[in-house]
């Protein structure tokens, strides 16, 4: 079977590789979300053969041929950490500035954010996506990260394209497109397939010449876009680098030791309201343990936990309070 997933005109005399490639990713991506159908890619390539630059370039082109500069929203159409996702969203679907931008891009965080958090995160966003996109605005979304395993099962039906990112030293980066489709011969095990993105090139006398692309040459974005975006990226991967950093910092602390003024203030606070000490945990074998919910609520680590409770159970002894007025009821 002939697929056909794209049909342009090419004129080799006057047509370069370069404009080739523009046509080719104009009709497979821009061309569907203008016919309300929309697109999800995801890219994928060992680490430093410049998957984020290759989807730079594609959002350089392809807002190019819709008559926009990306450098005027790089920030706006570019998801760096999750910790960003909810607002640019939500602007791309409210602002009326950015009513024409149907292109947003998920770069790679899972090194600065936990395997599992970063999962749930892409489960999410491609969920909020696609509901918008079949009611509001349709959009073409790149998920960009070095494994197809980083996206959960039900997230790999709704791709359209899988795409691999190879860069030969000293050469341009090559996009090996692949299209999806669901294979369901057998409707008690369907499954997901992948082929080769083929179509046909129309020459001037109308003629139609198949054509399947090994890859396509893909440039380096603009100087102004890389440096633009190096500059959001090192900033949104350092606030979360800090946060962790500062955390571990804690747990060092409190393991070895030493009292933090959170910790020493919450002790302080419960022994002069014995009262309530019933209330954050229970007494096992004389001393007292906090539950999860008082963890949580306090937002405190491993460490932390510990040296609040070797705290307060050594202030309750040396005031002679364990076991007096403050013991939980016994069923």
């Amino acid at each position: 079977m002939a697929f056909c997933d794209f049909a342009v005109r090419y004129d080799p005399d006057k047509d370069t590789p370069e404009d080739l490639t523009k046509k080719i990713l104009y009709s497979i991506w821009i061309k569907p979300i203008k016919g309300k159908k929309p697109r999800v890619v995801f890219v994928g390539g060992d680490s430093g053969e410049g998957k984020s630059y290759t989807v730079l370039r594609l959002q350089e082109i392809l807002l190019e041929m819709q008559g926009l500069k990306l450098i005027d929203y790089l920030k706006d159409i570019n998801v760096i950490t999750p910790l960003e996702y909810t607002q640019k969203f939500d602007n791309l679907i409210h602002d009326k500035n950015l009513k024409k931008i149907n292109i947003i891009a998920m770069h790679e965080a899972r090194e600065v954010v936990k395997a599992k958090l970063w999962h749930g995160f892409l489960a999410q966003a491609i969920s909020d996506v696609n509901a918008m996109s079949r009611s509001i605005k349709r959009f073409l979304t790149f998920i960009v990260s070095q494994f197809i395993r980083d996206i959960t099962t039900d997230i790999r039906y709704t791709l359209n394209y899988y795409c691999i990112v190879r860069r030969p030293l000293s050469k341009r980066a090559r996009l090996y497109i692949n299209v999806m489709w669901k294979d369901d011969r057998d409707l008690e095990k369907p499954k997901l397939r992948k082929r080769k993105l083929s179509g046909y090139l129309i020459d001037k006398q109308n003629r139609y010449r198949r054509f399947v692309p090994q890859y396509l040459e893909v440039a380096r974005p603009s100087k102004e876009v890389r440096e633009l975006f190096d500059t959001i990226d090192t900033e949104a991967k350092r606030f979360i680098i800090r946060q962790k950093l500062d955390r571990l910092a804690r747990e060092i602390k409190a393991d070895i030791g030493e009292k933090s003024n959170k910790v020493s203030n919450m002790v302080t606070w419960y022994i002069k309201h014995t009262e309530n000490i019933p209330l954050i945990g229970k007494q096992r074998r004389g001393n007292w343990r906090v539950s999860r919910q008082f963890k949580e609520m306090h937002e405190l680590n491993e460490g932390e936990v510990k040296l609040f409770e070797k705290s307060l159970n050594d202030k309750l002894k040396e005031a002679g309070k364990i076991g007096e007025g403050i013991r939980q009821d016994r069923e």
